[in-house]
């Protein structure tokens, strides 16, 4: 039994949660309040960030007023419910980083963008491929 408890705390993480998988992050997120998709994460790694989303993240004017591609990849096991998401300024080549928080469920998240200290929108996600 000690074998299992151990493979349970890598899986599960230091706190008991459990790692995030593809399908509990794969689709369109929306802000909870209501609205168009903010943030679209796709299976392969690569996601795309709305207008609105790009100024409360980035604090930046998005290039011409469209989305932004970026990449996402999962935290790693100190944050197994952790989703990072790295986008560049089209024009000008500016990185810009936040996470996103998975709840359980993986329905709702917390955003939090380097730029901002603090969480600053919840997220609730919509179907895959939105």
């Amino acid at each position: 039994m000690v074998v299992g408890g151990a493979v349970y705390g890598i899986v599960a993480g230091g706190a008991g949660e459990v790692a995030l998988g593809v399908d509990d992050v794969e689709g369109a997120w929306i802000a909870e309040d209501g609205g168009d998709p903010r943030l679209v994460i796709r299976a392969d790694g690569s996601a795309e960030l709305m207008p609105e989303a790009q100024v409360e993240a980035c604090a930046w004017v998005p290039a011409g007023g469209g989305r932004a591609a970026a990449t996402w990849a999962f935290g790693d096991t100190d944050d197994p419910r952790v989703v990072h998401v790295e986008l560049r300024h089209p024009e000008t080549a500016e990185r810009c980083f936040f996470d996103l928080d998975v709840e359980d469920s993986g329905e709702r998240a917390t955003v939090y963008g380097e730029r901002v200290p603090a969480a600053f929108d919840t997220y609730v996600r919509g179907a895959a491929g939105s």
